[in-house]
């Protein structure tokens, strides 16, 4: 899902390296990150493949649509949006996953160095009710979040920070989920082999608060979830092949270091694998 991938939000909004969405227990931080204004217009197509924890044996498909358009000067906003399917113990849903847009400004730059600046919100427009089961298994995370950040590029190296503020409180009639704010951290390698480009990336994501839900058989008494704002650390690898100018396929790996043991919300990611395909005009 996304949080959805909708859920594995700022982190993991999904957006491989220039475009594709990276799964990372994504509420939607993760569309924070190295992504230099450009002068394309860049459209992708991507499908990914997530487990949850044995505890919940959630499977998670995604087919992701997303699109990069230059704007201002030094400037452009990438849109995402998802279609997710969610299959578990209780049953499956389908459907439309929440809306990412981010919008990332070159602040300053040289030949060797970039600094950008990103911000962004996650629309949510998913049916968080749907199959009237718990929010894990829904598309979408049933909230309006803010997403602001800022990334760096040095040489090969790239690093990011972002903030997701997780505004109000889902509508799923079984728990009602308010999430805490994510905060997330990145650093980045990229290198090349012949006609491949090698990514490997690490993301810290700290849950900031502890996420609230419905108390059940209550009518309006509400309780934070414990443990719920454990941090979580997730390794992921990108790898990409140009066939021509305009057509480039390309593959993801990720993988928890370290994963919350929370999975109220449907992030959480024993393994994430993703294929896509990147069209530049």
């Amino acid at each position: 899902m996304k949080t959805s991938l909708v859920p594995f939000a700022l982190c993991c909004v999904i957006v491989s390296t220039n475009l594709l969405q990276s799964q990372c227990s994504d509420a939607g931080i993760c569309s924070i990150g190295h992504r230099p204004p450009q002068n394309e217009v860049r459209l992708s197509l991507e499908y990914a493949l997530g487990r949850s924890t044995k505890a919940d044996d959630l499977t998670f498909h995604s087919f992701i649509a997303a699109g990069i358009l230059p704007i201002l000067e030094d400037s452009r906003l990438t849109v995402i949006l998802p279609f997710n399917r969610q299959n578990g113990p209780l049953g499956s849903v389908s459907g439309i996953g929440d809306l990412t847009a981010i919008w990332t400004q070159k602040l300053a730059s040289g030949s060797e160095h970039r600094l950008s600046m990103n911000l962004g919100a996650k629309i949510a427009l998913a049916d968080v009710n749907a199959g009237s089961l718990p929010q894990s298994y829904q598309s979408g995370l049933g909230t309006n979040d803010v997403l602001a950040g800022i990334s760096y590029e040095t040489g090969e190296w790239n690093f990011s920070f972002g903030y997701q503020l997780s505004r109000g409180r889902s509508e799923n009639k079984i728990n009602r989920l308010k999430r805490g704010d994510d905060l997330l951290v990145t650093a980045g390698y990229t290198t090349s082999f012949g006609e491949f480009v090698v990514d490997g990336e690490i993301l810290a994501i700290k849950r900031v608060h502890k996420s609230n839900v419905l108390v059940p058989l209550a009518l309006s008494v509400y309780t934070d979830i414990p443990k719920s704002d454990q941090g979580q650390i997730n390794l992921m690898g990108r790898l990409s092949h140009s066939f021509t100018k305009s057509i480039t396929l390309r593959g993801m790996v990720a993988v928890p270091l370290l994963a919350r043991d929370i999975n109220v919300d449907g992030l959480t990611r024993s393994f994430s694998v993703s294929v896509g395909v990147l069209y530049t005009l």
